[in-house]
């Protein structure tokens, strides 16, 4: 049975969520397309620096490419984070500061 490794797996996903074809990716990354169609045919991981350059390519770090959590987010959870993303850093600590209190008050409604 044939099996997709991680990487293949995340740079569909990637892929999918930028409206990207091989070629397209291929153009924005710099990586060949000749590279990309093997990797995606012969189920290979990808070098670093191929990582690297498609990380780039779709705006997020190599941490995030292999952060395996971000797939288990709650719809809420996506939306909350893609809401704290949009605001501006002051607005990002308020929320942060927000949601600090309302953790201790949790944590003090079931300490009663």
């Amino acid at each position: 049975m044939y099996n997709e490794n991680f990487c293949i797996r995340r740079i569909k996903e990637l892929m999918k969520k930028n409206d990207d074809t091989l070629y397209r990716l291929s153009k924005r990354s710099g990586v060949s397309l000749s590279t990309l169609a093997s990797m995606f045919e012969k189920n290979t991981d990808p070098r670093v620096e191929t990582i690297e350059k498609i990380c780039a390519a779709c705006d997020i770090t190599v941490s995030q490419f292999f952060d395996q959590s971000s797939m288990d987010l709650t719809a809420n959870q996506r939306r909350l984070f893609t809401s704290f993303n949009s605001l501006n850093p002051e607005h990002q600590r308020m929320v942060i500061s927000y949601s600090s209190f309302l953790e201790n008050e949790e944590r003090r409604r079931w300490q009663i």
